[in-house]
């Protein structure tokens, strides 16, 4: 359950970004409403994904897939260019994310 909370707190932020990139400033009320609702929303969650597992191993999965995310968001809504080393990193970072997440449960009882 603890990896569900940690996967919405990362949709959170990516979003939140989003709302961050089409802001036009502090006037800009709607896009700041909605980015900081996201925000809230993100850190409620990664709160209780901490309920669940260590706070080393949710960070460095919260922080790739919200990086993953908001590349993704990144193309979709403001059709960025991604390259081919751009898209090996990427790769190589779902690849930790997995790892760790993978690894995370098998050395629990480890400490």
């Amino acid at each position: 359950m603890g990896l569900f909370f940690l996967i919405i707190s990362a949709l959170c932020e990516a979003i939140w970004n989003i709302f961050l990139t089409k802001s036009k400033g502090l006037s800009d009320w709607e896009a700041n409403i909605f980015g900081v609702l996201f925000l809230l929303g993100g850190i409620i969650s990664f709160k209780k994904a901490l309920g669940t597992m260590s706070l080393s191993i949710a960070i460095v999965i919260w922080s790739g897939v919200s990086l993953i995310l908001t590349i993704i968001f990144d193309i979709y809504f403001f059709k960025t260019k991604v390259d081919f080393k751009t898209a090996i990193f990427i790769i190589l970072c779902i690849g930790s994310i997995l790892g760790l997440n993978y690894y995370s449960k098998q050395s629990a009882g480890d400490f």
